[in-house]
């Protein structure tokens, strides 16, 4: 079987920032078939990654670029496991544009980088959510102008086994791979990642370049959430119309694009692409579970 991905409009991209993303969480009120998503997200997670003797489960997630849907996916990940029973953090490991505060309607510090940097204790800096008591977010702190330093410092070093001891899982928001390489500096302190792309929108070729930066970095890459992927009708007794599609390492493509995309840290836009793009995921040994978005 191949998911044909076929060549999306180009996005308009707000250049005085991401004000119009969407803060979302899962909630009461929230349909049954998104919550399933996520439900089937967190259990193909947790048979991909055993369990360690002592301490938690440490994972990232990234993408090629912004706009992919990270920030969400990680951030519901992290509330899924907290519905579960299991004591979960969210750090927002993104300390140049960080978000995650947001989704809590949280202020963004004191937070990550003012704990590296000696400024604040940890219990200074964590913060139990008041949507499940088992969940904690750690917000990105103030804007460092060297914080690739700070994440491969002693200091994360520390703080991660901190973590661990504290927490089942300890949920990394990192920047996209393809920007900055700050997701590299955390890969020796976690368990795994996880690359999150966006359907009809992400290119074959990115992601294909961001899993080799990933494996040069020696990261344990255990799958890609394809964000907003739609299936067809099925004729089940609820209509699923939006999915997140989880795939273990195994990749194929033909063609690809470039796009043209800022970070908000000086980076000048890529050079478009002028192929036609038609490419294909061969699929994997293991079938590919399925999951939701709204």
């Amino acid at each position: 079987m191949k998911i044909k991905l076929f060549p999306p409009k180009k996005r308009k991209i707000n250049e005085n920032g991401p004000s119009h993303r969407k803060d979302y969480l899962l909630n009461d009120k929230t349909p049954f078939d998104i919550t399933e998503a996520f439900r089937n997200l967190k259990a193909t997670i947790s048979v991909s990654v055993p369990k360690r003797e002592s301490g938690g489960i440490s994972l990232f997630l990234t993408s090629a670029y912004p706009e992919d849907g990270k920030t969400t996916v990680t951030v519901n990940l992290g509330l899924m496991f907290a519905l579960s029973d299991m004591k979960v953090v969210i750090v927002d490991a993104d300390i140049r544009k960080g978000r995650v505060a947001k989704f809590f309607k949280h202020r963004s510090s004191p937070g990550l980088s003012e704990y590296l940097s000696g400024q604040n204790s940890l219990d200074e800096v964590l913060v139990q959510s008041d949507i499940n008591e088992n969940l904690y977010f750690m917000p990105c702190g103030t804007h460092s102008p060297k914080p690739y330093e700070l994440l491969e410092s002693d200091a994360m070093k520390g703080l991660s086994e901190k973590l661990r001891e504290k927490f089942d899982y300890v949920i990394y928001d990192t920047p996209p791979v393809l920007v900055v390489s700050d997701a590299i500096a955390i890969a020796p302190n976690v368990d795994g990642a996880i690359l999150v792309c966006r359907h009809m929108s992400s290119y074959m070729n990115d992601i294909s370049r961001s899993l080799q930066a990933l494996e040069m970095g020696k990261v344990n890459v255990i799958g890609t959430v394809v964000n907003g992927y739609e299936a067809e009708k099925v004729n089940y007794s609820r209509g699923y119309k939006k999915y997140y599609y989880y795939a273990k390492k195994k990749y194929g493509y033909k063609r690809g694009y470039g796009r043209g995309y800022g970070y908000g840290y000086g980076y000048g836009p890529r050079v478009e692409s002028e192929e036609k793009a038609e490419t294909a995921v061969e699929k994997t040994e293991e079938e590919p579970q399925e999951t939701k978005e709204n």
